[in-house]
């Protein structure tokens, strides 16, 4: 049965209550799969998310409600674990094809999927959430983070500045051009 507060909860757990930690994670394991997902791959997301839990379970004792809202702490571990992790990927993707052959390169670009739309399917793949998060995949990462969080996991900009380690007039420029952005690629 989860608690009021996230911060009950932390106090539960640091009073030697385990299982309320538990709360923590069967609270936040969803938006935090959805939200590396997303800045991700589906596939990555709970070795991610796994990743995300460990560290918040090493570092509890150094969360300050002073500071932000565990909400804000969590995701902020979220995103920084999966930079780390997309910085691990692209370092072995790059490592691999630098010993592999031409013809290993060959058959990766091969294998990329022809993204053109037919105008006909265009409406219809706007309501595919796949054509969503393509097209999420195209925008760049603080562009992409800004839209998940505010529309996904509902946080506001100042909320999101925390999180992203960045004043609030950024966040809400960011806001704007990924929308720009946002437009101009499903046109």
């Amino acid at each position: 049965m989860p608690r009021e507060s996230d911060e009950e909860i932390i106090i539960l757990y640091k009073n030697g209550e385990e299982e309320a930690f538990r709360d923590l994670v069967n609270r936040y394991t969803a938006p935090l799969y959805n939200f590396t997902a997303r800045l991700a791959s589906k596939n990555d997301a709970p070795d991610i998310v796994q990743e995300t839990f460990i560290k918040v379970w090493k570092n509890i004792n150094r969360f300050d409600r002073e500071k932000a809202s565990f909400k804000t702490w969590i995701f902020t571990i979220a995103r920084n674990t999966t930079t780390d992790f997309l910085r691990k990927k692209k370092s072995l993707l790059f490592t691999d094809l630098e010993k592999g052959s031409n013809e290993d390169i060959n058959s990766f670009a091969e294998n990329i999927p022809d993204e053109n739309l037919l105008p006909d399917s265009a409406l219809q793949k706007l309501e595919d959430s796949k054509f969503l998060n393509k097209i999420l995949e195209k925008l760049r990462m603080d562009y992409r983070e800004v839209l998940v969080l505010h529309y996904q996991e509902e946080m506001t900009f100042e909320e999101i500045g925390r999180v992203l380690d960045k004043p609030l007039n950024t966040v809400k420029s960011q806001h704007r051009r990924a929308l720009i952005e946002l437009r101009k690629l499903i046109e």
